[in-house]
């Protein structure tokens, strides 16, 4: 939204006064003078409220039938079952607390059942929106802020015939029953996905009244969230925009995403001129949705190191992090693959020749891969990381293996601790078990000494 009345303003640099950014608000919706599509609750539905659409006739206004006392009730998060996360508890709740819920209804939630549409800037009803873009490290929301509306603003005052449009949605009257055609929208548009109204109660306090659509509210579907976000991540084939997953942003998924053979960078998420190098930060965020339910709200802040000298290398700062970021990864999971055939033995007993193909065997040694893993999430972007990706000399290939093992080799000893067998069977299941990891990681030592 501050991007969209910078560019429709003709300004560029970033008001720091309260009532120059509300002329300039205002200024992005002419036809409302007065301020209503920025207020909170406006009575007359005729009129836009913010994030919620005006009716298009009187009568439409007996559709708002579904009552929703807290605005968790509101909120995109699934609570239908009342279990984990209990519904509407939020009674007395702010204006503030209100909008954040409008917020992340209107701009992030998905398909929810008949007549409830999702937003259009993701792959499918059953996706879910994410974020991926370089911030400054420091600062916090507000130089987050600060640099990713420059950057949209700049991008647009470098394509004069950028597609202009419809910039918010929710000022467009709706009933429910037509679709706005996405050549019709400005590339930077601000979308609704419900049809939603707030409203004051004669006792105090605010509640929303909602009701279904017949469509969503952006025909979009078969572009599959290829929409011009500025922070989606796209499959570098051009089918969709990526989809994350409830595994959230570990080290393989951080790596997949800067994959540029997999993923093509939103615009938010390149360095450009006016970065500082030495104070960058990749994030990525989502709240993961399911089918009837939520798989976790996740974030992963990367902080970048040595990016000056990264820079000063033909390819790309982001596509050296991520070629190095994929060697890792990969290794990572040869090493756990190893790991893995010295756990199964040690949970068969330390027989003279394991049955790698034993599922209940594998399934028993989940645990103690999942702890290898997070061992290897906490230390791969380290120091050694970002002295590969700024091109050290050095045998970086080998000094990473020697870590995984380690890693592997102290996993493998709390796995043993943990075996539950006589003390006779589990010194033999012991051994045996260390005598495969140490011949597995010990030849794959070997393969790393002269480098790549």
């Amino acid at each position: 939204m501050a991007a969209l009345a910078l560019i429709r303003a003709g300004i560029d640099a970033l008001p720091e006064s309260e009532d120059a950014w509300r002329d300039l608000l205002i200024g992005l919706t002419p036809d409302f003078p007065d301020g209503e599509a920025w207020a909170l609750v406006v009575e007359d539905w005729s009129k836009p409220a913010l994030l919620q659409p005006p009716v298009v006739a009187g009568g439409n206004r007996a559709d708002y039938k579904s009552r929703l006392a807290t605005p968790d009730a509101l909120d995109m998060l699934v609570t239908a079952k009342n279990h984990d996360l209990k519904q509407s508890r939020m009674a007395g709740a702010s204006e503030e607390e209100w909008l954040f819920a409008l917020v992340t209804l209107q701009t992030t939630e998905g398909f929810l059942g008949a007549g409830n549409y999702g937003v259009s800037r993701m792959n499918g009803g059953f996706a879910s929106r994410m974020s991926l873009g370089v911030r400054p490290a420091a600062g916090g929301a507000e130089a987050a802020f600060r640099r990713d509306v420059q950057r949209l603003v700049a991008d647009a005052r470098a394509r004069p015939d950028r597609r202009g449009g419809i910039p918010l949605l929710w000022t467009v009257p709706w009933d429910g029953t037509v679709s706005l055609a996405f050549g019709d929208l400005d590339e930077l548009y601000v979308e609704v996905c419900r049809r939603v109204r707030l409203h004051r109660r004669e006792a105090g306090g605010i509640e929303a009244l909602a009701a279904g659509s017949k469509c969503a509210r952006v025909a979009a579907a078969e572009l599959k969230g290829k929409t011009g976000d500025p922070w989606a991540p796209m499959k570098a084939d051009g089918s969709s925009s990526h989809t994350p997953t409830g595994a959230g942003f570990g080290y393989r998924q951080m790596a997949q995403l800067l994959d540029t053979g997999r993923i093509t960078l939103p615009l938010l998420a390149a360095p450009h001129d006016g970065d500082d190098r030495t104070d960058l930060s990749i994030v990525a965020a989502a709240l993961v949705r399911g089918q009837g339910k939520t798989e976790g709200l996740h974030r992963r802040a990367v902080r970048t190191s040595r990016m000056e000298d990264i820079d000063a290398w033909e390819q790309a700062p982001l596509d050296r992090i991520g070629h190095v970021a994929g060697k890792r990864a990969d290794e990572a999971g040869e090493a756990g693959r190893r790991l893995r055939r010295a756990l199964i033995s040690l949970v068969q007993g330390g027989p003279e020749q394991a049955r790698l193909d034993d599922d209940a065997a594998k399934k028993k040694t989940e645990r103690w891969l999942d702890q290898f893993n997070r061992m290897v999430d906490h230390d791969f972007f380290d120091a050694d990381f970002w002295s590969e990706a700024a091109s050290d000399d050095g045998n970086h290939r080998l000094k990473w293996r020697g870590r995984l093992r380690a890693m592997a080799g102290e996993v493998f000893e709390i796995a043993a601790a943990a075996a539950p067998r006589t003390e006779m069977r589990r010194v033999r299941a012991k051994a045996r078990g260390r005598a495969v990891l140490d011949g597995q990681m010990g030849k794959w030592m070997k393969e790393a000494e002269h480098g790549e």
